[in-house]
């Protein structure tokens, strides 16, 4: 999949399906977001559900991605989202999600969830704007300690 996608801000960006060489980017932009995966957790993701592991382009460099699981109980999960950190609040979040739920959608996904750093306000209040509703918490979710909010989202 390519998608060239104007975001509410303004920005063009191209939204694509990850490729093995963008790993070096992904993880760069990961631990500027503070999130706790890590290159071998990210490829076999990959591995798993290859269109599910989508990246945003601006001048051929990464500059975002999203990271979708599907879970046993038949609904779809954001499990990683994070975007370069000189991009952020300009609609590139926005956009990757509404990829993300148009992948699920084609697979009949009828519910994502995600968890989301009790202290990560911006990201709840996106997740919030687009519909998810919170629906519980995991305490020390996070190796620094820190508590996650469920959210849930009917597609």
């Amino acid at each position: 999949m390519e998608l060239i996608v104007r975001t509410a801000k303004g920005l063009t960006i191209k939204i694509r399906n990850f490729e093995r060489h963008d790993i070096r980017r992904v993880m760069e932009i990961e631990e500027e977001s503070f999130l706790d995966g890590d290159a071998g957790l990210y490829l076999e993701l990959y591995e798993e559900w290859r269109a599910g592991f989508l990246v945003a382009e601006k001048d051929d460099e990464v500059i975002g991605f999203v990271v979708l699981v599907l879970t046993p109980e038949g609904e779809g999960r954001v499990f990683a989202l994070a975007v370069d950190s000189r991009y952020k609040g300009r609609g590139m979040g926005r956009a990757l999600l509404k990829t993300a739920f148009y992948t699920l959608r084609k697979r009949r996904i009828g519910y994502v969830r995600l968890e989301v750093r009790v202290s990560n306000y911006i990201a709840q209040s996106l997740y919030r704007s687009m519909g998810f509703m919170d629906i519980g918490f995991i305490p020390f979710y996070y190796k620094d300690g820190e508590g996650a909010i469920v959210m849930r989202k009917v597609l």
